[in-house]
């Protein structure tokens, strides 16, 4: 009888299931559902869950910025081009990392380009440093953005 118990015990038991990477998202009969890759599984093994059956928020929110952002991207290859055909300033309707949350990091590098100056900063939660124009970068860090630029200078001289 004790084997019984113990063998009934033994399939009562769920295994615990890692999500090692959210890989896609989905509207289903009116929830949202998640395509897991699990950890020591292959791709085929790969399933669409619940959010409410998750316990991965962490790497629900990374999925989320990066989506977020993507679509940012693919709206600026729109405005991009909407510009060109009104004859504006591409500047002026761009989207940015700082609307979607991004926290900077850090300046890498300041670029001058057909008379625009650009910056290049590192995000918070991005794995690619992103390419700002210098009037949204002034107006959403401009300590930072002043801070680069003391660097560059050369106080030597005066």
């Amino acid at each position: 009888m004790d084997s019984g118990t113990d063998s009934d015990e033994d399939s009562s038991v769920s295994q615990e299931y890692i999500v090692e990477k959210i890989l896609a998202r989905r509207h289903y009969r009116g929830a949202v559902q998640y395509l897991v890759k699990w950890l020591y599984y292959s791709d085929e093994d790969n399933t669409w869950e619940m959010v409410s059956d998750l316990s991965c928020l962490d790497l629900i929110k990374s999925f989320e910025s990066q989506r977020s952002l993507k679509r940012g991207q693919d709206l600026n290859t729109l405005y991009e081009k909407k510009a060109k055909r009104l004859k504006i300033d591409p500047y002026l309707v761009l989207d940015n990392p700082f609307n979607h949350g991004f926290t900077a990091e850090e300046i890498i590098k300041a670029f001058k380009s057909d008379g625009y100056i650009s910056i290049l900063i590192k995000f918070a939660d991005l794995d690619q440093p992103q390419l700002v124009p210098s009037e949204i970068a002034y107006q959403e860090i401009p300590q930072m953005v002043l801070q680069f630029y003391e660097k560059l200078c050369n106080f030597d001289e005066f």
